[in-house]
């Protein structure tokens, strides 16, 4: 353990961390709360997580069910790669890996 408590060595502390997509990362938390919120209540006052239940299930065949992805390769040494990021973001896409000085990536 670190002298902060912590069990593994991370980012330093005292290094400032500005998450590029803080605004999205706040929402995806806030809904994840709810959710868990919202099955403690129900299984708090029924003993029963059925609705839960289904939606987590319905959530996954909505992702197994997803059209087929197509694979693309930015390079990111090119003048044009912030933008080739930025065009695959708002079509959707994302960056899955990165490889040297490429970045692999998905969009449908």
């Amino acid at each position: 353990m670190t002298a902060r408590g912590s069990l593994a060595a991370g980012p330093s502390s005292s290094a400032p961390c500005a998450e590029g997509n803080r605004d999205a990362l706040l929402t995806a938390v806030d809904d994840a709360l709810g959710r868990l919120g919202a099955a403690r209540g129900s299984l708090a006052s029924t003993g029963g997580l059925a609705k839960t239940i289904e939606a987590g299930h319905d959530g996954r065949n909505a992702l197994v069910n997803q059209p087929q992805r197509t694979k693309v390769t930015i390079d990111l040494t090119k003048p044009g790669a912030l933008a080739a990021l930025r065009n695959l973001g708002s079509r959707g896409g994302r960056v899955v890996g990165l490889n040297g000085s490429t970045a692999e990536a998905e969009t449908s």
